[in-house]
């Protein structure tokens, strides 16, 4: 379902009277807080986890020679939330691919960012994130590998009609009855609320189940 149809459909599930969006640009009154209310509803579902599935994206990038450190903007990332650090690779050709090895910051930068430490070149082994999100190596690449891997991406958003959620199609409408929760909250319409609540509750189950990491067993205690 694109903007334009989770409006519509806010609008029929809301009752609001008159006509219904033919487009979500431009619009005033009551259509336009219908539009904001379904952004709003849209941007809180993607913020309530920074690790659903579908906010997942992958990355990949070439090394420069002898050079440490790679930030968002030299990356062209624009829409970077989180590293996912425990699976970074790095390769020369696919066959020789192996992961990094995650080191936290104060450690990697007293370790591997002082004496000669600072110049030491080869393939890189070990990678850290700098306060700004950037990525430094270690060893400084003596040649152009490619750096790839996941990361989580910031919420999304839709300013044209045709624009479609990032969440899967088929649990588009927790949008909407978020949205008409925010509708009931606002026109002191009660019923609507509960009935947004109910059934925002019921798919948000379900897209927990589906789109959030699965839990594992630990080892044994003993």
């Amino acid at each position: 379902m694109d903007f334009l149809g989770l409006c519509q459909r806010l609008h029929s599930e809301a009752g609001v009277s008159g006509s219904a969006h033919t487009t979500v640009i431009g619009q005033t009154g009551m259509l336009l807080r219908l539009v904001n209310w379904a952004l709003t509803a849209y941007e809180d579902i993607q913020n309530l986890h920074p690790d659903w599935k579908f906010l997942r994206k992958a990355f990949s990038f070439p090394t420069v020679a002898a050079t440490q450190n790679y930030t968002l903007a030299t990356l062209g990332f624009t829409d970077l939330n989180s590293w996912i650090s425990n699976d970074v690779r790095i390769y020369s050709a696919v066959a020789d691919e192996t992961r990094l090895t995650y080191i936290p910051f104060d450690a990697f930068k007293y370790t591997y960012q002082i004496g000669p430490n600072r110049t030491s070149e080869g393939r890189s082994t070990l990678f850290s994130i700098e306060s700004d999100n950037s990525i430094s190596l270690w060893q400084l690449p003596d040649a152009v590998y490619t750096v790839n891997g996941d990361y989580f991406q910031k919420a999304g958003d839709m300013t044209l009609d045709v624009d479609e959620p990032i969440i899967p199609s088929e649990y588009h409408m927790i949008i909407v009855w978020r949205a008409l929760m925010f509708y009931g909250a606002k026109e002191g319409a009660d019923e609507v609320y509960a009935h947004g609540q109910n059934e925002y509750k019921n798919i948000l189950r379900r897209l927990r189940f589906s789109q959030l990491p699965k839990m594992g067993w630990g080892p044994p205690l003993a």
